[in-house]
């Protein structure tokens, strides 16, 4: 059974300009910080701007860890949609797989930016998902933080 995570924030930006900015943003930039366990995102291997459907990237996390990740949908500047699979290190032993979306709705002058996570644990995930979610929180905050940073300067 998968778990929903879900974060957002408004920004004063129009939506079409925030998807421009946030779709191509280096994971690199975007994911900087440790929250609790979680770890930044050290590297990927894009050779191109990400943004066609199609697109596989492999992520390397700080210490031990890594995923692929594959673009399912872009709609802009309504949404993108991904798929987190083959995921190594610690989290293999929580998470099997990810259906993350960002999601860009107008709100009054600005954007609300909303970014979901639909895990499917493990079976020995599955028993520690309130306490994952709560950490998944922490780490889209900061995550949302960064991206207002990236917006006011566009």
């Amino acid at each position: 059974m998968a778990v929903l995570l879900t974060s957002s924030r408004t920004y004063p930006s129009p939506p079409a300009q925030a998807f421009e900015v946030l779709l191509p943003l280096p994971l690199t930039d975007l994911f900087r910080h440790w929250y609790g366990p979680l770890p930044p995102i050290r590297a990927t291997d894009e050779t191109m701007a990400w943004g066609s459907v199609g697109q596989r990237r492999h992520i390397d996390l700080v210490g031990p860890g890594s995923m692929e990740e594959t673009l399912t949908e872009v709609v802009g500047p309504t949404h993108f949609t991904y798929r987190l699979s083959d995921i190594r290190g610690p989290m293999a032993a929580l998470i099997d797989s990810v259906d993350g979306r960002w999601e860009l709705e107008p709100a009054g002058a600005g954007v609300r930016v909303t970014w979901r996570w639909n895990v499917m644990p493990t079976a020995v995930g599955r028993p520690l998902m309130p306490a994952f979610a709560g950490l998944w929180r922490g780490y889209a905050a900061r995550a949302l933080d960064v991206l207002e940073s990236h917006l006011v300067a566009s």
